[in-house]
């Protein structure tokens, strides 16, 4: 009987929970779909990526980055939860994957195309 309550919990638990895609795997996945991609290093402080520049809650402060995708700029920014970067993604009608608020996609061909091929992103609206 405890056993199979353990295993219940378990089960539970893990369904709960949201799937989030480390720094490290979103820069992998991306790289795999596109070697030429590169991380834009910011020297500009106008073209930092702040958390309070977007006004939704979870945004991680210190995860913007601007990435160039065949020679176009979008920006990745790493939420506490999917619903998190959801919101953000709906406030401001961009795309979403996992935990990651993808701004600056909508409207560019190129970058829709790779942030949903390569995460399987939405636009909530």
């Amino acid at each position: 009987m405890k056993i199979a309550l353990f295993f219940l919990l378990l089960i539970f638990s893990s369904c709960s929970k949201d799937l989030k895609y480390p720094a490290s795997e979103m820069w992998s996945l991306a790289y795999k779909k596109d070697p030429s991609i590169e991380l834009i290093l910011v020297t500009d402080p106008a073209r930092r990526i702040l958390c309070e520049n977007y006004k939704v809650k979870g945004c991680i402060v210190g995860s913007g980055k601007r990435i160039k995708v065949r020679l176009v700029e979008l920006i990745a920014i790493e939420f506490e939860s999917e619903k998190d970067a959801k919101a953000a993604a709906k406030a401001y009608d961009q795309y979403y994957a996992r935990n990651w608020f993808f701004d600056d996609v909508k409207g560019e061909p190129v970058l829709e195309d790779f942030v949903k091929s390569v995460y399987d992103a939405k636009n909530p609206n």
